[in-house]
C-alpha cells in the first residue's frame, strides 16, 4: 500500500496535470471560436457558387463541358484524408483513420491513392502498402485559402492528366462543439450541375449521401459504429443515387459575357478549391471541439482522482493518529 508521502506526491502531480488540461481546454475553446467563425463565413461562399453554376448550366444554350465534369470508368481513386497534426483530441483522428481505412477496403478492386492532410494520417498510412502523398506541411496549423487552393490544384491536375478517375474528401464535419460527423464527400468529377432554382447545398448533400452509401457497402448507409449518420435525404443508397434535382420553377434569362461556358470554365476550378478549403475549415473546427471536449473530460477525471487520493490519504492519516493514540494509552496503562 502507498505511504502517506507517496500519496501526497501523487496528489500534487495530478493537480499539476489538472492545471495543464484546464489551460488546454481554454486554449482549444478560444481557437474553436475563431475556427468556427471562419468556417461559417466560408459556407455561404461555396454554396452560392454552386447555385451560380447551376444557373449557368440551366441557361446555357449548349451542353456544358469541362474536364472536371467528365465521368470516367473508375479504375483509380484518390482519397484526401484530413486529420490533425497533434493529438490529445480524443478519438478524432482514430475515427477518421478507421473510416478512411474502411473506405479503402471498399475500393479494394480499384487502384487507390491517399493524400494525407495532417501529420496523424500521414504517419498511419505511410506504413501501409498504399501510395501516400503528404499535403503541405502544417497545412491545418497555418490554414489559408491559397494553401488550400494549392492542394486543390494538385488534385485537379491529377484528374485532368487522367492519373485518377475520382477524388473523395474524408474528414470530420463540424456540427456542434459536442458533435462531429465523419463524411466522405465526392470532389472530382464535379457531380451533374443542379438546375436553377434548386438549392446547391441540397444537391451536394445527396451526392455525399451516395458516396457514403458506397463506402458503407450495404443498402443502408449508416456508420453507427464510427459515430456518423451517413444520409439525411434517404436511408438507402438507391434513394440517394436516384435523387432528382428537379426542374427550375423560374429561369432568369441572363446575358453572359463572354459566354456561359467561359464563366463555367473559370468557376469550376475555383469551386473545387472552395470545397477543399471548406473541408479543411470544417476539420479544423471539429479538431478544436474534440480537443476541448477531451481536455474537459481529462480535467474532470483528474478532479475525481484527486478526491479519491485525498480520501485515501485522510484514511491513512486517521489510521496513523489512531495507532499513535492507542500506543500512548497502552504505554500509560503499562506504567500504571
Amino acid at each position: 500500500m502507498a505511504t502517506l508521502l507517496e500519496l501526497r506526491r501523487r496528489v500534487r502531480s495530478v493537480k499539476n496535470m489538472r492545471q495543464i488540461t484546464r489551460a488546454m481546454k481554454l486554449v482549444a475553446g478560444a481557437k474553436l471560436r475563431r475556427a468556427q467563425d471562419s468556417m461559417l463565413a466560408a459556407r455561404p461562399y461555396s454554396e452560392k457558387m454552386w447555385d451560380v453554376l447551376g444557373e449557368l448550366a440551366a441557361n446555357s444554350e449548349q451542353n456544358v463541358t469541362h474536364p472536371l465534369l467528365e465521368v470516367r470508368d473508375v479504375k483509380r481513386i484518390t482519397a484526401v484524408v484530413i486529420t490533425s497534426d497533434r493529438g490529445l483530441c480524443g478519438a478524432f483522428n482514430t475515427n477518421v483513420i478507421r473510416y478512411a481505412t474502411r473506405a479503402l477496403e471498399t475500393w479494394s478492386d480499384t487502384e487507390t491513392h491517399v493524400v494525407a492532410a495532417g501529420r496523424k494520417g500521414w504517419d498511419h498510412f505511410r506504413r501501409g502498402s498504399i501510395q501516400v502523398d503528404k499535403a503541405d506541411d502544417d497545412l491545418l496549423k497555418n490554414l489559408s485559402y491559397p494553401r488550400a487552393a494549392a492542394v486543390a490544384r494538385y488534385l485537379i491536375e491529377l484528374y485532368e492528366n487522367k492519373e485518377t478517375d475520382a477524388v473523395y474528401l474524408i474528414y470530420n464535419e463540424f456540427v456542434s462543439a459536442l458533435r462531429q460527423n465523419l463524411v466522405v464527400e465526392p470532389l472530382l468529377p464535379i457531380r451533374e450541375l443542379p438546375f436553377g432554382g434548386v438549392e446547391g447545398a441540397t444537391f451536394r448533400q445527396a451526392a455525399r449521401a451516395y458516396a457514403e452509401a458506397q463506402v458503407a457497402g450495404s443498402e443502408h448507409a449508416g456508420f453507427g459504429a464510427v459515430g456518423t449518420t451517413a444520409t439525411a435525404l434517404g436511408e438507402s443508397m438507391a434513394e440517394a443515387a436516384s435523387f432528382d434535382p428537379g426542374t427550375p420553377t423560374e429561369i432568369i434569362d441572363y446575358i453572359y459575357e463572354p459566354s456561359g461556358q467561359a464563366i463555367i470554365n473559370e468557376l469550376l476550378p475555383r469551386f473545387a478549391e472552395a470545397q477543399v478549403f471548406q473541408a479543411l475549415l470544417e476539420s479544423s473546427a471539429a479538431e478544436h471541439a474534440a480537443r476541448m471536449a477531451a481536455m474537459d473530460s481529462a480535467t474532470k477525471n483528474a478532479e475525481e482522482l484527486i478526491d479519491d487520493l485525498t480520501l485515501t490519504m485522510n484514511k491513512l492519516r486517521q489510521e496513523a493518529i489512531t495507532n499513535e493514540i492507542l500506543e500512548v494509552v497502552g504505554g500509560a496503562a503499562a506504567l500504571s
